[in-house]
């Protein structure tokens, strides 16, 4: 009789088993179709595509940013060298070619090439006039005239005043692998006008698309990193390092070094520096401007020419904003990122719009757009 009444209770056991699983499954797909990108869901939604037009490159010269120095003092007469009994042998070039670096230019403030040379001008003029009178009556020859050292190709100074500490948060709209996805980032910049913190994050409820750190000094060349690290979904986390002991700029992810003379900017802390020459000297926003900067980027550095195409009046979910638009061009046949940014000058110059756009075939892109400031 016992085991009679014991056997209907297993059954029911199971029973509730069966039915908690079965309602665990029916939740999941529910949850999933509502949160999760199903073909299904993406099929009836209207797709997505965005079209950006090519810009021709600057025809102007390049200029790396330089220090303004003071004006250097005056040079001792040099004493004149005793003649050489034989000519110097020709020196032959190098067999291997010669790497471009940056190097601090040092120029004196407010002076050109251009003006040097015309203030030399009249100078040799004088000096043919004099050779043309009568020969003193001393046979003592006169003392040669020390050789002035070639002019170098001055540089830009960029006037610089890098924005008050913000949180910047973000809607952001990505394609990955031709899938629209959507979710939200942040900009957290913090500064003391000494030293700079900026950490960064794209991500939506379950990816993190983007996530970054750049931190550095603020000295005379504006935004000046020390370190930056950066981690791309499904790839490991890359720093670069500005070292300022050794002069160095070098990578963990490859064995590239390049000499840091000041000015070189990562690829975070690039779009600071460029909102705090907008802020310092806002003459360098205008069409058709460039500025020049050179960008280490995860592996390797390169000059990155910044063209300004113009102001525009844009729409974010902050609101309506009136803004500067400048972009970076990669070279051509290079796989590196099409990179457009929206300055806001009434907003201390924030970026109120950032859009990386892959060049390859596919075109994936992602975009973030301001919708709010906390100070």
């Amino acid at each position: 009789m016992s085991q009679a009444f014991r056997r209907p209770g297993r059954w029911r056991r199971a029973l509730v088993v069966i039915v908690l699983t079965l309602s665990l499954h029916l939740f999941l797909v529910h949850w999933g179709r509502q949160h999760l990108v199903a073909t299904a869901a993406t099929q009836d939604a209207p797709a997505i595509t965005v079209q950006l037009q090519p810009v021709a490159p600057p025809q102007q010269a390049v200029s790396l940013p330089i220090l303004r120095q003071a004006p250097p003092s005056k040079a001792r007469p040099v004493p004149p060298r005793p003649p050489r009994a034989s000519r110097e042998p020709a020196i032959e070039p190098p067999d291997e070619p010669i790497r471009e670096t940056v190097e601090r230019v040092p120029v004196a403030a407010g002076t050109t090439p251009a003006s040097a040379a015309e203030a030399a001008a009249p100078a040799a003029e004088s000096a043919a006039g004099s050779a043309t009178a009568p020969a003193a009556a001393s046979e003592q020859p006169a003392p040669p005239i020390a050789a002035q050292p070639a002019e170098p190709a001055a540089g830009t100074h960029y006037d610089t005043d890098p924005p008050p500490t913000a949180r910047l948060q973000y809607d952001v709209l990505a394609s990955y692998n031709q899938m629209p996805v959507r979710g939200y980032g942040t900009l957290d910049w913090k500064t003391d006008g000494k030293t700079y913190r900026l950490d960064g994050r794209a991500e939506d409820f379950l990816f993190t698309f983007l996530n970054f750190s750049s931190s550095g000094a603020i000295d005379q060349w504006g935004v000046s990193p020390e370190l930056y690290t950066e981690k791309r979904m499904r790839r490991a986390a890359t720093n670069t390092h500005f070292n300022r002991e050794r002069n160095i700029i070098n990578f963990s992810s490859s064995s590239e070094t390049y000499p840091r003379a000041g000015g070189e900017q990562d690829r975070a802390s690039l779009i600071w520096q460029l909102s705090a020459i907008g802020r310092g000297d806002a003459s360098r926003y205008r069409p058709d401007a460039v500025i020049d900067l050179f960008v280490a980027g995860v592996r390797d550095g390169e000059l990155w020419r910044v063209q300004v195409l113009g102001q525009e009046e844009i729409q974010v979910p902050a609101g309506t904003v009136r803004t500067w638009h400048v972009v970076r061009m990669p070279k051509p046949g290079s796989y590196d990122q099409r990179i457009d940014i929206w300055f806001a000058p009434l907003h201390d110059w924030y970026p109120v719009r950032l859009r990386y756009t892959d060049t390859r075939k596919d075109g994936d892109y992602l975009e973030m757009s301001l919708s709010e400031i906390k100070r």
